[in-house]
């Protein structure tokens, strides 16, 4: 349906007329509304020009919110007047702007401008006169406004010119000033519309509407113009718009593509059409979708050829309308309009299947539901037709194949021979007989029996059968004569072929008795039928059986004798179709068997008969065509108008003879019908003496003679018949040579019986049975027809009934037939182009055929057989049912790479003929089919594909591309081959399943075309697993397959979640636990090796936290147990509290939990709880209800390497041990059970905790000189020092028992232990044999309870071990982090690093490592003070941080060098070191505080004020009226005497005068610094040891001599062993030092130094530096060492001792140094006696022999030298001047003053000339090849040493 719009011209739109005032803001009023009215018309109020839309196909669906309004209809709406704009200026309500519009030139115009007060008190205000002279007012005076009231200021504009105005009018106040502008205008052009219309959503190929208005908010008429973008259109386009109307225009929605569209519409207007307003429509446009349903709640049938949805109404009755809906579902956002789609190809009477609903539309998220009708015409015919569902655009269509089976009714007799055996004359007799319907079909039957003509009679004579009815019929013989009676009735049922009912009965009078027929004579009736052996009378057959020219077969009938035994067998009585044996009876010219009897005519009809008188007879003609003599005798009724005369005649055998049918009407204006009945026999039967032979007796041959006439005079009108009709349109498809049958329903629904007859103008091709008859009321009438078709092109059949004898009551009916063509339509065309194949495989091409005739055909490929190996059809026979289309899949199968071209050829005939037909009942058609065999191969888009990391147990999926870049369509099949890798048993994991799952292992690529086949890897093991998938492609054998190649490889690792504890801090009552002790406290070494393990199967019960349990203490289904010891604390102290930093160290998210037991048990109802608890349940209930134990959070997520903090808090409430089991649980992982400890203590009570009754030293080898020692923990957790004892005899017990070895020592067994404090005790482990030792040793705490700890130590052996030996791995047993990786929360401060590990380091050495205390606040300043702790101080041992005070400024850092010097003696070395940090500004907050409240307190301690006024009873002491108190004359009172005073008791008004709390000042509490901590841990070997397993590492540590030095502040310092004396004091020390920082300063600022420096750049490297080796470094190691403990030589024994005198002798230590620098002034004469001048004035052998003593000189000076450099004290100092250095480049480094990152230049000095006074010494050559040392002049550096100073990623560059 389309729609046009056209507007022959413009014409002028009638409005009402507003004021331009009223228009100021038309936003504030205009609205948009939306419409889709699918109805477009236009109003006479709006006109324009023409513009067509395009066609709507589709049902429109939006919702509409305007529906009665027609496209373009210009609304002129009066709008309300707008107020004017106000604004308050400081309480001054006054209008924004004063416009004048429509002003004529010379007039004058007054507006009035109207101030209010909406302020609370008087304003006063001043106005000044507007600036130009076209607007004034009255002159400027004050304005006083009291509050609410107003005051009208008149404004007058005077025009002059034809332009616009603008001015300002001001107002003054002491606020301010403000004004209003005054402008005046000229008429102008001017539309508005809403700036943004969002449209409603909208299918494709659907339309929606909206509305917006258009507004003239101008001062002149105005005519506009859309200009609508595709896909929008809008109506009206044009118009003309009067000042203030408005016009809705409707905007229409059709989008062709699923866009989301957002564009603009432009509207012109004005004069010259340059103006414009825009609107942004926004719309929608969506696809929509329909899904169909056949049966939602069930299976739905799928056709599998075409893979279509079937809908199968199964069998339906004929005639009757079977109903049938499918669902229509929309999940979309839009409506889905639809339309049905039916088969054209079929004729509309022919077409039994049909959808009252041909549009419609499925609203969002609704359905519909869509019904389909089935109205079968042919009993007993499968029906077949398509509908196609099609949305818009014709996309997504669905197609449904609709089948139906026309079921007819199935009518049957219980009994088909009704024998009355034999009655007398005048008597009757009655049978019953039962009919059914076996069908659901309802059926109508009717007998042709005239029950009131007839000797038979049957009631009811016809009727109705419901489907499964049965229902019980009345026969009834009444004989008139003797004589025998035989009827054959037939049943005709409509839709059904007729049944016939023999009924026989036989009639004896007094002098007849004719011979008794019964059904076994019917039987050889028609056996003789058959022989042609009933033309002859039974007398004539007995004397032919006497004469034996004739026999008896088996059956008894008669046959003639054959004497030849090739003759054929004697004839049958054929199985004749019911049809065929109706319409050939022999009444018409075609008979299956020659007629014995004839009557003619069959038919009289008398017309228009007078009652009064009699009409003439019929003449009849009665014909015996046998060869004996026959009887006929006419069963002739009393009250019968119809009469035969005579009633009984004898024919003679071949003769004829006449009658006449008499009619006699006793009533006018009445129809009479009936059908007379007349029995012929031969007239042997008349007795049954005549017979001889049982076999000779013959039925009777009933005759039946149709009479009908009326009574009806000429002006009588005949009686109206009412009847209904079922007649078929078409008749039933048949082939050639085949004859069409129907039938034909005609009831009487009257009350009056009608006749009806055949007009003989009717078509001759049809055969209509019976022609005549009459149906009384209430019964029906049952046709036969039948036609023989011989043109393919359709027949029209034109039948004419004629009702009761009147021309007027004609029924017309019209029929068609044709002959069914044997013809099929090959969708596909005659060449059948197959896919291209690979060679071995196969492939399968459609091929549609279509049964375009109404007959079922059979058909049957046929093909060479040589191509029945290449190509195969299926199916290659069958049957097509009419409108059927068959897809016959051809398979392809090549085995050579070329081209094949085969014939076949398609055969097709009627389907209920044989195959044995002559070619004109027949059809073929040729087809070629064309093939092709080629190779194919397929191959992965991705070669290797990673799953990366899966939890195990769980799936991920990937996608796995496979390409067929062939031409072929190829079938493959994918094979996996997996392999784990990992710490695994190989024979375990070899019978695991392959943990790879596929969606498909097999399947169909199309050529050119890729597909996602889905991989769900589920990993059952940590390991890492390799899956290579192999393709082979299949052939058409399905056992023989292609050779596998290699697809893809997968890999994925198999993880679990993994959760670690990285670092732990305490604070509370548990901050003086160290971090080293809170590990071993909570067992977190431990915990973490627990949860880097596999989770048992038990632990994955329950793989999330759930509720399990019914009781109180739930199971556990983990065998891991680890105890979480806060330690203890006093009652009422503050809670231990623990942070954990828990990390998830896997790659995979995981979610942990901690569960307490109430977080597993389920929630009960109260009376499924037990009521009685043990201990333990006690004891739980108490900690969880009073939360002893808290969590914070108790559960969590965190995604790879993310980092969260637990708190653990212990409430100290209860005195006593608190246990609680918490289920640590990781999701998917482990789950360990954490038996959480805390001890609480009573106030002063003693309490060492022990973390563990066993302790483990680190193993020793055996036959070490000197073993490490080793250390071991006590805690303190009460709130008082204890002391500790060691009991020692299980030692001597061990050493007695071991030679009297010490295998265990105890150096310090006695101490004391501070309150939240840890000691340490220091044990020597020294095994003599590689074995395992053990020693109970009981600790007995004084005051307090005791313990036995065991000791144990394994001993080894290093020969045997090898490189296997612990030695060279163990160095501490302290696995806390390094860095500092936990705040708590309010830290501001952190370090670094919260532990140092020094490692393996020799005896006497020096380490230092660098740290920074941040500051991480970025407002506050910080102070920090180290505390180093004196119990951790071994002796010799010097351990110092600098700076130990300082202050950090906000957000920066500062640097802290730790610096350890080891004894000699080889230990164990663990400290805690504890830096304060205190907030400045608290710091300084709280000395403030202190130092008023001091204040405050000497002010209380000397004043007091007595407020009591009664004063008797008091002591003389407290009066105040004591004279001696206040006498000024005396400076001291005489004190009273000494005596024994009762106890004074106050008044009782003082305890009520207490002060009051808020009075009390108490004593500020200085702020608790933030505790961090620091561990430094170290282990130190003999140097012999060292240089034995760290040989590489020695020459990195400085070995101190021992010596004596004074204790500084920030140094601990124990001296061990007598004192030794120092080469040098502090002062000459440092003196050194400051000279050499400020020899290198210069050097750093020389330009020349610097310019030298860049010129050795270029100078190649020494070539002498790659022949160091580490055997020269290792004997110039031992060299070193050897001289450094021994003395180094005879000649230096001198300076020696020297050296080694002690410092207090600082006058000869000077006076040494002296005689040093006198010997080198003579190397100085040396120089200058080698001058020029000296050689002219000495001869050449005085200059030789002084040459050579100064080079003896020069030699002692080098030797001399080299021994200064040897000298303990000048090491020392070397290694403080590199230390400060380089302490001092890292604190500039941090402080962005040095990049130590820069790219390092390499600096190759020129090779010295070669000469005997300056060469190199031997060993300065073998130091400088060595190149482990730095040359910083002449001190000689470890490079080793150096980096020692640098952290982590610094790297400096010299």
């Amino acid at each position: 349906m389309s729609y046009f719009f056209r507007y022959p011209m413009l014409t002028q739109v009638k409005s009402w007329a507003l004021s331009p005032n009223s228009l100021q803001k038309p936003s504030d009023s205009f609205d948009c509304t939306i419409n889709s009215s699918p109805t477009f018309s236009v109003t006479s109020r709006a006109s324009g020009t023409g513009s067509s839309l395009s066609t709507y196909p589709w049902t429109n669906t939006s919702s509409s919110a305007q529906t009665d309004q027609g496209v373009g209809t210009l609304r002129c709406v009066r709008k309300k007047q707008s107020k004017v704009k106000k604004g308050v200026f400081w309480g001054i309500q006054v209008a924004e702007s004063l416009v004048w519009k429509n002003w004529e030139l010379g007039k004058e115009i007054t507006k009035n401008l109207t101030l209010k007060n909406v302020n609370m008190k008087t304003q006063k205000l001043k106005y000044r006169l507007p600036s130009t002279k076209f607007f004034f007012t009255v002159y400027p005076q004050p304005i006083f406004l009291s509050p609410g009231m107003s005051f009208t200021l008149p404004v007058i504009f005077r025009p002059l010119e034809e332009k616009e105005y603008v001015d300002r009018l001001c107002f003054v106040m002491a606020e301010g000033e403000f004004s209003v502008e005054l402008k005046a205008i000229l008429p102008r052009h001017q539309l508005w519309c809403p700036p943004l219309l969002q449209l409603p959503l909208c299918a494709v190929s659907d339309t929606t509407e909206a509305w917006f208005n258009l507004c003239n908010v101008g001062d002149l008429p105005t005519f506009f113009t859309w200009d609508f973008p595709n896909p929008f259109h809008g109506l009206p386009s044009t118009g003309l718009l009067e000042p203030g109307s408005v016009c809705q225009i409707k905007v229409v929605f059709q989008p062709l593509v699923a866009l989301i569209y957002d564009v603009q519409a432009i509207c012109w207007y004005g004069d010259a059409g340059d103006q414009k307003s825009t609107i942004h429509l926004q719309a929608i446009a969506k696809c929509p979708q329909i899904i169909v349903y056949v049966n939602r709640e069930g299976a739905e049938e799928i056709d599998p050829e075409s893979s279509q949805k079937v809908v199968n109404f199964g069998p339906a009755p004929v005639g009757y309308t079977m109903k049938k809906c499918i669902q229509l579902f929309n999940p979309s956002v839009v409506n889905a309009p639809f339309r049905i789609e039916i088969n054209q190809n079929l004729c509309e009477d022919d077409r039994v299947f049909s959808c009252p609903i041909i549009r419609g539309v499925v609203s969002p998220g609704e359905q519909m539901w869509l019904p389909l009708l089935f109205r079968p015409h042919t009993v007993g015919l499968q029906s077949i037709d398509y509908i196609t569902i099609l949305p818009p655009g014709s996309t997504l269509e669905v197609a449904l194949k609709i089948t139906g089976l026309c079921a007819g009714p199935a009518v049957s007799l219980k009994h088909y021979c009704i024998d009355f055996n034999w009655i007398k004359l005048g008597e009757y007799a009655t049978k019953s007989l039962m009919i059914q319907n076996d069908a659901d079909c309802p059926a109508y039957f009717m007998f042709e029996l005239d029950n009131q003509e007839s000797v038979f009679s049957l009631e009811p004579q016809s009727g109705f059968l419901h489907g499964r009815e049965q229902k019980l019929l009345t026969l009834t013989f009444r004989p008139t004569h003797p004589i025998i009676c035989y009827r054959r009735v037939t049943c005709l049922i409509h839709h059904q072929e007729p049944l016939f009912l023999d009924i026989i009965g036989t009639c004896h009078s007094d002098s007849a008795k004719p011979a008794i027929l019964r059904p076994r004579h019917l039987k050889w009736y028609r056996t003789h039928m058959a022989r042609g052996l009933i033309l002859f009378s039974p007398d004539i057959l007995g004397t032919m059986l006497r004469e034996k020219k004739l026999n008896r077969d088996e059956d008894g009938a008669l046959m003639l004798c054959s004497e030849d035994p090739e003759d054929p067998p004697p004839a049958k009585y054929p199985s004749i179709p019911p049809l065929s044996e109706y319409f050939l009876d022999g009444t018409s010219d075609t008979a299956i068997f020659p007629p014995t009897v004839s009557i003619e005519p069959l038919e009289v009809n008398f017309d228009r008969c007078s009652s009064s008188e009699e009409p003439d007879p019929f003449p009849l003609c009665l014909t015996n065509h046998t060869r004996g003599k026959i009887t006929v005798v006419w069963t002739y009724q009393a009250n019968s108008p119809f009469q035969v005369v005579p009633e009984v005649v004898d024919i003679p055998p071949l003769k004829n003879t006449a009658a006449r049918l008499h009619f006699q009407p006793q009533y006018p204006n009445k129809i009479y019908a009936a059908e007379l009945e007349a029995f012929a026999y031969y007239t042997v039967l008349r007795s049954y003496n005549n017979i001889e032979e049982d076999c000779t007796v013959f039925p009777s041959w009933c005759l039946r003679l149709r009479a009908r006439g009326h009574t009806y005079e000429v002006d009588r009108e005949h009686n109206f018949p009412h009847y209904t009709l079922d007649v078929p349109k078409l008749f039933p498809a048949v082939s050639s040579n085949s004859t069409s049958y129907c039938t034909l329903l005609l009831c009487n629904s009257g009350s009056l019986m009608f006749t009806f007859n055949l007009m003989p103008n009717s078509s001759q091709d049809v055969t209509f049975r019976p022609t005549s008859g009459f149906i009384l009321p209430e019964a029906c009438q049952i046709i036969l027809l039948s036609t023989h078709p011989k043109d393919v092109p359709w027949k029209q059949h034109s039948l004419t009934l004629q009702f009761n004898f009147c021309p007027k009551y004609i029924k017309e009916i019209t029929m068609m037939s044709r002959e069914e063509p044997l013809q099929l339509h090959l969708e596909s065309g005659k060449t059948l182009y197959l896919k291209p194949t690979y060679v071995g495989g196969s492939s399968i091409s459609p091929f549609t055929v279509r049964n375009t005739t109404r007959l079922p055909l059979s058909f049957e490929w046929k093909y060479a057989y040589h191509n029945s190996k290449v190509v195969s059809v299926q199916p290659s026979k069958g049957i097509i049912l009419p409108n059927e289309a068959i897809i016959h899949k051809w398979t392809f199968t090549p085995s050579l790479e070329t081209k094949y071209l085969i014939r076949a050829v398609l055969w097709g005939w009627d389907a209920g003929a044989s195959f044995d037909l002559p070619p004109s009942q027949t059809t073929h058609y040729l087809v070629r089919v064309i093939g092709e065999g080629i190779k194919g191969f397929i191959t992965a888009k991705e070669k290797e594909l990673d799953f990366g990391n899966v939890l195990v147990d769980s799936e991920q999926r990937k996608d796995l591309v496979l390409l067929n870049d062939g031409n072929c369509t190829l079938h493959y099949r994918l094979f996996v081959d997996q392999t784990m890798r990992g710490p695994c048993d190989p024979d375990e994991v070899d019978s695991d399943p392959i943990a790879l799952k596929m969606d498909k292992m097999e399947g169909i690529l199309p050529p050119r075309s890729q597909e996602a086949i889905c991989l769900t890897a589920r990993p059952t093991r940590r390991l890492q697993y390799i899956w290579t998938i192999r393709c082979s492609l299949i052939t058409h054998k399905e056992s023989k397959h292609d050779s596998k190649e290699v697809l893809c490889k997968v890999t994925m690792m198999g993880v679990y979640p993994t959760l670690s504890i990285l670092d732990a801090c305490s604070t509370g009552s548990a901050g003086g636990i160290t971090r080293q002790h809170l590990w071993r406290l909570f067992s977190l070494e431990t915990l973490n090796t627990y949860l880097e393990r596999d989770p048992t199967s038990w632990e994955l019960t329950y793989k999330v936290p759930t509720r399990h349990s019914t009781t109180r203490i739930p199971s556990f289904f983990t065998p891991l147990l680890l105890d979480f010891n806060f330690g203890a604390s006093p009652i009422g102290s503050e809670p231990s509290v623990v942070f954990l930093l828990l990390k998830n160290s896997g790659v995979v998210p995981l979610n942990w939990a901690f569960l307490f037991p109430s977080d597993q048990q389920i929630d009960l109802e109260f009376w499924a709880e037990r009521t009685e608890f043990d201990f333990a349940e006690l004891h739980q209930m108490r900690v969880q209800d009073n939360q002893i134990f808290t969590i914070t959070p108790k559960s969590g997520s965190l995604c790879p390497g993310q980092e969260q903090t637990v708190e653990l808090t212990h409430s100290h409430i209860f005195v006593g041990t608190d246990h609680l089991p918490v289920l640590l649980k990781v999701s998917h992982g482990r789950e360990i059970l954490l038996n959480f400890i805390g001890v609480t203590v009573q106030v002063g009570e003693k309490y060492v905790h022990f973390t563990s009754v066993s302790h483990r030293f680190t193993p020793i080898t055996i036959g070490a000189a000197f073993p490490s020692r080793q250390i071991y923990e006590l805690y303190n957790g009460g709130s008082v020092p204890v002391s500790y004892d060691i009991q020692l005899d299980p030692l001597w017990k061990v050493q007695n028992k071991n030679f009297q070895h010490p295998i265990f020592q105890c150096l310090n067994p006695r101490g004391d232990i501070q309150p939240g404090k840890t000691a340490q005790v220091f044990w020597i482990f020294s095994p003599i044999e590689a074995k395992t030792y053990t020693v109970d040793v009981p600790i007995h705490i004084l005051g307090w309870n005791s313990a036995v700890i065991r000791f144990e130590g394994v001993g080894y052996d290093r020969f045997i071990m090898g490189d296997t030996a612990p030695f060279h791995t163990v160095t501490t047993n302290d696995q806390t982090p390094m860095a500092t990786r936990l705040v708590v929360p309010g830290q501001v401060a952190f370090l670094s690093q919260s532990r140092i590990s020094l490692g393996n380091i020799p005896v006497s050495s020096k380490s230092s490592r660098l740290i920074f205390l941040n500051n991480a606040s970025e407002k506050e300043a910080i102070l920090f003070s180290w505390e180093l702790g004196s119990s951790n101080i071994i002796e010799n041992v010097v351990l110092k941080v600098s700076p130990m005070m300082g202050m950090v400024a906000p957000g920066e850092n500062i640097p802290c060098v730790v610096t350890l010097k080891v004894s000699q003696h080889a230990c164990f070395y663990s400290f805690d070191m504890v830096c304060k940090v205190y907030l400045q500004k608290a710091l300084a907050q709280y000395k403030a505080e202190m130092q008023a409240w001091e204040k405050e307190k000497n002010r209380q301690e000397v004043e007091f004020t007595i407020t009591e006024k009664n004063l008797e009873g008091l002591p003389e002491f407290l009066k105040p009226s004591s004279c001696t108190a206040c006498d000024r004359g005396r400076k001291y009172k005489t004190l009273p005497p000494i005596q024994k005073q009762l106890p004074y008791t106050p008044p009782v008004t003082w305890n009520l005068r207490s002060p009051k709390p808020g009075q009390i000042w108490l004593c500020p509490k200085a702020p608790k610094p933030c505790l961090l901590y620091l561990g430094l841990t170290a282990r130190g070997h003999n140097v012999d040891d060292f240089k034995g397993n760290f040989f590489s590492e020695f020459p990195c540590y400085f070995i101190y001599q021992p010596l004596k030095e004074k204790k500084n502040k920030g140094e601990s310092v124990i001296v061990e062993g007598e004192p030794e004396q120092r080469p040098f004091s502090r002062q000459a020390k440092q003196m050194v030092t400051d000279i050499l920082t400020i020899v290198i300063r210069g050097l750093l600022e020389d330009r020349k130094f610097h310019e030298d420096v860049e010129n050795t750049l270029v100078e190649p490297i020494p070539y002498f530096s790659q022949f160091w080796s580490e055997e020269s470094a290792r004997m110039l190691s031992q060299k070193y060492s050897l001289g450094h403990v021994s003395d180094n030589s005879t000649s230096c024994e001198g300076e020696e001792e020297e050296a080694n005198q002690d410092e207090d002798k600082e006058d000869e230590t000077g006076e040494e140094e002296e005689e040093s620098w006198d010997k080198g002034k003579l190397f100085g004469s040396l120089d200058e006696s080698l001058s020029p001048s000296g050689i002219q004035k000495r001869s050449l052998d005085q200059l030789l022999l002084e040459e050579l003593n100064s080079i003896l000189q020069e030699e002692t000076a080098r030797r001399e030298k080299e021994t200064i450099c040897r000298l303990p004290s000048f090491l020392s100092l070397r290694q403080s001047v590199l230390e400060n250095m380089i302490q001092n480049i890292m604190l500039e480094a941090s402080r962005g003053e040095v990049v130590l990152t820069t790219k390092p230049r390499v600096i190759a000095l020129s090779p010295p000339p070669q000469t005997l006074l300056s060469g190199p010494s031997p060993d300065s050559i073998l130091q400088r090849n060595s190149g482990q040392y730095f040359n910083l002049g002449s001190i000689q550096v470890p490079l080793p040493q150096i980096n020692s100073f640098i952290s982590s990623g610094a790297k400096l560059v010299l």
